[in-house]
């Protein structure tokens, strides 16, 4: 007979005395009450002859169980039953969770009795959860054993108790007069089956060793850096930590042989921490690990590794000039002394950077001239490689103001292209709408201004993506006169000339002028601040798109 589990069965179709959850006592008013369960703490064991059931304390995160079902019954001519099943494994379990041990009941032994020349059958041993099957007789002189019952560990589910745990009972003696074990020889652990026979004799036994919390995720090695003497780990701390407080961290530079305390800063959720007094131009194999506990005993687990090889970095180029334009940047430089392969030239805002807007393997490229989008706060650096492309010092200049394009005076004799939308050429447009307009062929993370003639009025700034294109929305003031006016964007092209989209449009629904100012669209009433606007989606969103780096 197989075990009914993982079946699920509900508490109260359970007598408390079968089930062996917490016992129920009467007080002197008559009602019934319940004595509090043992707490498995951990570096505890419990076994099935000190509890019936259990729950889970605080600071344990898995229990180690060893489940042996009964052995069967002895059948006359002294037979011996078979054993039981076995199962031992690591289960996760958390805090409050209610366990309850069944221990199976061996098989009853098979019998004769001279006087009255009768054979008994064993009995089948019983768990309160799964019982084995009784023994038979044959002529009124052999009996078998009775089979042995499982040993099942079940979890508290709401109402419900599952079987999470099932050891088999073996069968009783006596061949075809035995009675069959129950689980048919196969133990169970949740949903897996196995025919695992234990060796041990006689009744079944449980047990559960409760295993300390630790940091059971890994923090996550963004990079490691190679220094003077030193490497640098940057890293981001573990997603969970079992409800166990991360009271510090633990670096490794040789795999995971030896660890080490780390000294952590800690900018907006990016940890860091340098190891130093190491030797330049070997290489490390570098990790970094939770703990936890005062004293940091509880250690969790290791981060992938990376290596790094410190070495002594060249000096830092001297900067010579910094210009700015529109929505360009560019800077000049003095080469270090040592052996310089080439330079690596890049911007970052706030914690955020992007190197590689200029990386040359000239070393006599001295300059370099690249595009910004417009706004304040930057700091733009260049730091030299040596023979083997490793990097030297930088040289920073922070606080760099980036312009954006101005508007025209009037409209640009200069034609690129046209500004267009979504479906193609714009024509004609009523005053007041809201539409949305394109173009390319701008320099990539560069700001285009738009503008509307002919009275110049500021329509803002989008920035183009990486490929120098833009869309943005725009809003037309609902007081421009009936006429011809003309939409432009300005910004930068790829070699940094000023690159200008124009494109006329007509506009109805507007104020109505005489025929000269319907021609023209020039309205000297009209005033400036009543079309300032605003642009609306996708301003200044594109930077976020580049790759990030530290200058």
């Amino acid at each position: 007979m197989r075990f009914t589990s993982p079946s699920r069965r509900a508490l109260g179709l359970l007598a408390v005395s079968t089930i062996g959850m917490s016992t129920a006592v009467l007080g002197v008013s008559g009602v019934a009450s319940a004595e509090p369960l043992p707490t498995l703490e951990a570096g505890d064991q419990f076994s099935s002859d000190d509890v019936s059931s259990f729950q889970v304390g605080a600071g344990v995160c898995s229990i180690t169980w060893t489940v042996t079902g009964a052995m069967g019954g002895y059948a006359t001519g002294d037979v011996k039953g078979a054993y039981g099943g076995e199962v031992t494994a690591d289960l996760d379990a958390e805090a409050g969770e209610v366990y309850s041990l069944y221990p199976g009941e061996s098989g009853g032994h098979g019998s004769y009795d001279v006087d009255s020349d009768t054979a008994t059958a064993g009995a089948g041993g019983g768990s309160g959860w799964s019982d084995g099957g009784a023994g038979g007789t044959v002529d009124g002189s052999e009996a078998g054993g009775g089979g042995g019952a499982g040993s099942v560990v079940t979890l508290m589910t709401g109402a419900d108790e599952d079987a999470v745990i099932g050891a088999f009972g073996g069968d009783g003696g006596g061949g075809e007069l035995g009675g069959s074990g129950e689980g048919d020889e196969t133990n169970f652990l949740l949903d897996v089956e196995s025919a695992t026979a234990s060796t041990s004799v006689g009744p079944g036994y449980i047990t559960a060793s409760a295993n300390e919390c630790a940091v059971s995720y890994a923090p996550y090695l963004n990079y490691v850096t190679a220094g003077d003497g030193s490497v640098t780990v940057v890293f981001v701390a573990p997603q969970n930590d079992n409800g166990i407080e991360v009271t510090g961290y633990e670096v490794t530079v040789d795999g995971g042989l030896t660890w080490a305390p780390l000294a952590v800063t800690d900018e907006e959720g990016t940890l860091s921490g340098t190891v130093t007094g190491l030797t330049n131009e070997t290489e490390y194999n570098v990790g970094v690990r939770a703990v936890s506990g005062a004293d940091g005993s509880v250690k969790g687990d290791a981060s992938d590794f990376q290596t790094a090889t410190p070495y002594e970095p060249l000096a830092a180029p001297a900067i010579t000039s910094l210009t700015t334009g529109p929505s360009q940047v560019t800077l000049t430089w003095t080469a270090p002394s040592g052996d310089v392969s080439g330079y690596d030239v890049g911007y970052g805002t706030g914690r955020s950077g992007n190197g590689g807007v200029c990386a040359t393997d000239q070393p006599t490229v001295l300059t370099c001239t690249f595009a910004l989008p417009a706004s304040s706060g930057y700091t733009v650096g260049v730091t030299a490689l040596d023979d083997e492309g490793r990097r030297g010092l930088s040289a920073v200049q922070e606080a760099v103001t980036v312009p954006a394009p101005a508007v025209p005076s009037s409209v640009p004799t200069k034609d690129d292209g046209d500004i267009v939308g979504p479906a193609g050429p714009i024509t004609a447009v009523t005053a007041g709408q809201t539409l949305t307009v394109q173009g390319q062929g701008f320099a990539l993370y560069s700001t285009v201004r738009l503008s509307l003639f002919s009275t110049p009025i500021d329509l803002g700034t989008v920035d183009t993506d990486d490929t120098g294109f833009f869309r943005t929305q725009i809003t037309l003031p609902a007081n421009l006169t009936n006429g011809t006016h003309t939409l432009v964007a300005t910004g930068i092209n790829p070699d940094f000339t000023t690159r200008n989209l124009v494109i006329t449009v007509t506009v109805s629904g507007g104020v109505v002028t005489s025929a000269t100012l319907a021609n023209t669209g020039v309205d000297t009433a009209v005033p400036l601040a009543g079309g300032a606007l605003a642009v609306l989606a996708g301003m200044g969103l594109l930077v976020g798109a580049r790759r990030r780096s530290t200058v």
